[in-house]
Parts: structure tokens; C-alpha cells; sequence
């Protein structure tokens, strides 16, 4: 009886953290609304290209305002872009502020993938674009391409002809092209190009707004405060409900308790699962944030390193001693123990200015090499 008591009080403490876990988990998992904003200094936000348009003189701004009040700035001719990673839709304000004569800029993903390369370098005057998607969109009659390449376009013009509109619209497929992880010491064009862009339709003393709005940054007025305190409509007060969160959590407690019922007072036999590897996942998961960081420097001299250290394991170095062993003097005792080139090690170990991924890759296979000979002469 008492085993039967503290197994009831166990069950809703259970319950309690695996809902909580999951409620952690979505946190975590989720998107962050932030990417693509001029605030966030990180790889995917837009700081870098903000400073680098004033630095050639544009007129540029943060919109922190509901879109209703677009239609109280003054003059025409402005520009707002839009730059998230998430689906963006077409508020009416925002419309009919394009339709009296003013741009939209909005890189997001769209278009139709293609059978382009994920990573793509463009050639072009000021140097080289990169582009890391394999999204196009076709060639549709009206619109101008302003980015393309053989697969379809990347960056593109569509302008209504329809009077009284005299709207403009330039959308790209990918929305990083303006990243921080673009800019800086990267040797990449992506900046210059898209202010090229930019120039070709501001108007003169015509402002660049910068949607912050869309990335959750409020400077509210009084009336923008009460209509976000109080729904305006039904529709208003259930997308501000968290519905996938509270859903998740029901279906769990539902599966939960039905697993609890069904249970005996006997022993629990369970079927092994699986045990997954923990390092594999850790090291995906780091490849893949060093691979979007574009840091193959970095990855090169780690492999170096290891390179090293095998290298005076098997030639009988000693390893864990200070200092440790210098490159001559493995290169030496390699010759030494294969009889072959110490140019062929050198390579591997000496500096290399730029990394690319075939590079990796070829660098990969001749480590392979001299290892493999190195054990067969041994």
C-alpha cells in the first residue's frame, strides 16, 4: 500500500518536468526572430551592412513603428527592406504604401529549388558574390533580373504598371546575401553589390528603412500600445495564442495518462533502445556551425595538429613532452622511416593562405597518404 502511494505522488511530478523539458525544448529549437536585423552583430544579422551604407553616404534608418504609420512619412521615394529568414506576409498598410510611389527590398526564402550548387560564387565587377542556397526563381515576363545565373534568378525587379501604382519590388530568394558572415575581412562583393542595387532606385534624399519591426524591436506610440494590449478582432486574440505549445503539451499529458492507466502493479518490462552515439551528433552539429562560419581555417589547424601528434606517436617521439616535437624534426625522422620526399609533409604541415572545401579535401587524402606510408615502412 505504501509503494502504491508514493508511486501516485511520483507520477505528477513526472508529468510536471517532462512538461517542462518540452516547453525548454521548443524554446530552443525555434527560429530566432531576430536573424536578419540590423541590431544583431552575430553571423546572420545585418549590423555590418547598416554601417557600411552610411559609410557611402546613404541616408539610412531603424523602423520601429506598426506599418500604419508608414503612411505618415512626408515625401515619397522611400525604401524599406525586409530581411528574415521566417514567412513575412503583405500587411494592407504596407501595400498601400508602396502603392504611392515608394520600394520594397526583401530577401526571404522563396523560389523553387534547382539543380544549382548550395554554394555559389558570382563573378561580377566589384568582385565575388556568394551565394549558399540552391533557390531560383524562373523567368517570369515583366519582371528584370538583377542576380541571376544559369539556374534561374537570385535577386530580381517587379514593378506594377497598373496606374495609379508605381510600385517597385526587389525580392531575393536567399536572405543572408547582406549578412555579417559576408562582410568584414571576407573578400566578398555581396555588400557593394547590393547597394548598387539599392542606389539604381533611391530617389534623392529618399531614406533606407530598416524593418526592425519585423524582428520584434517596438517604438510604440500611445495608440500602437492599447491596439497590442487589447485584440482587435477574434482572429487577433488567437494569433497571439500559443497554440502549438499548448498543443504539444496536451498531447503529451493525453499520452502520458494513457500510458499511466494502462499500466499493472507488477514489474515493467521494457525493450532495450537503441543507444544512440552522443559524440557523432556533437560532431555534426559542430561541422555544421563551422561549415555556415565558414571557418576551414580553423578546421585546417586542428587537423594539423593532429597530424602532428600522430605522426610522434608512430614515429616513436615523445608525445606529451615540452616542448613538443618541431615539424623538422618530424619531417626529418619521417624521411628517416619511408625514404620519400620531405616536401610531401612539409606541404601538409606548412601554412596555408586561403582554405576551400576541395582543398580539405585534398589535403585529407594526402594526410591518408603519408600516414599509410609511414605504417607500411614500419
Amino acid at each position: 500500500m505504501i509503494a502504491i502511494n508514493r508511486r501516485q505522488e511520483f507520477f505528477p511530478g513526472l508529468a510536471l518536468l517532462v512538461l517542462l523539458v518540452v516547453g525548454l525544448l521548443s524554446l530552443v529549437v525555434a527560429p530566432s526572430s531576430r536573424a536578419g536585423s540590423s541590431f544583431d552583430s552575430s553571423s546572420w544579422g545585418t549590423q555590418q551592412f547598416y554601417a557600411y551604407l552610411e559609410q557611402q553616404g546613404f541616408r539610412v534608418e531603424r523602423w520601429q513603428r506598426n506599418y500604419d504609420n508608414l503612411n505618415n512619412l512626408k515625401s515619397k521615394g522611400h525604401i524599406l527592406l525586409q530581411i528574415s529568414g521566417r514567412p513575412i506576409g503583405w500587411p494592407p498598410p504596407l501595400v498601400e504604401w508602396l502603392a504611392q510611389g515608394n520600394t520594397l527590398v526583401r530577401f526571404y526564402w522563396h523560389g523553387e529549388p534547382t539543380a544549382a550548387p548550395f554554394e555559389t560564387r558570382l563573378s561580377m565587377p566589384q568582385g565575388n558574390v556568394l551565394v549558399e542556397t540552391r533557390r531560383r526563381v524562373p523567368v517570369r515576363q515583366g519582371d528584370r533580373p538583377l542576380l541571376a545565373d544559369d539556374y534561374g534568378w537570385i535577386v530580381y525587379l517587379r514593378r506594377s504598371h497598373s496606374p495609379p501604382n508605381h510600385e517597385q519590388r526587389i525580392l531575393g530568394v536567399y536572405p543572408w546575401l547582406v549578412a555579417n558572415a559576408y562582410g568584414g575581412e571576407t573578400g566578398l562583393a555581396n555588400f557593394a553589390i547590393v547597394a548598387q542595387l539599392l542606389q539604381e532606385v533611391v530617389k534623392p534624399g529618399a531614406t533606407i528603412y530598416f524593418d526592425e519591426w519585423l524582428h520584434g524591436y517596438r517604438q510604440r506610440t500611445p495608440e500602437d500600445v492599447a491596439r497590442g494590449t487589447v485584440p482587435q478582432t477574434l482572429f487577433d486574440y488567437f494569433s497571439r495564442t500559443p497554440w502549438l505549445a499548448v498543443g504539444l503539451q496536451l498531447v503529451l499529458l493525453f499520452f502520458f495518462l494513457l500510458w499511466q492507466q494502462s499500466q499493472r502493479f507488477g514489474s515493467l518490462f521494457l525493450e532495450k533502445e537503441p543507444v544512440s552515439s552522443n559524440s557523432a551528433a556533437y560532431i555534426e552539429a559542430l561541422a555544421g556551425v563551422l561549415q555556415r562560419a565558414q571557418q576551414r581555417q580553423f578546421v585546417l589547424k586542428q587537423l594539423q595538429d593532429r597530424l602532428r601528434y600522430d605522426l610522434a606517436g608512430q614515429l616513436g617521439l615523445a608525445i606529451n613532452r615540452h616542448p613538443p616535437p618541431k615539424d623538422a624534426e618530424l619531417i626529418q625522422a619521417w624521411q628517416a622511416a619511408t625514404g620519400r620526399s620531405p616536401e610531401d609533409l612539409h606541404d601538409l604541415l606548412g601554412v596555408i593562405p586561403t582554405v576551400d572545401d576541395s582543398q580539405l579535401l585534398r589535403w585529407l587524402k594526402q594526410a591518408a597518404s603519408v600516414l599509410q606510408a609511414l605504417k607500411t615502412a614500419t
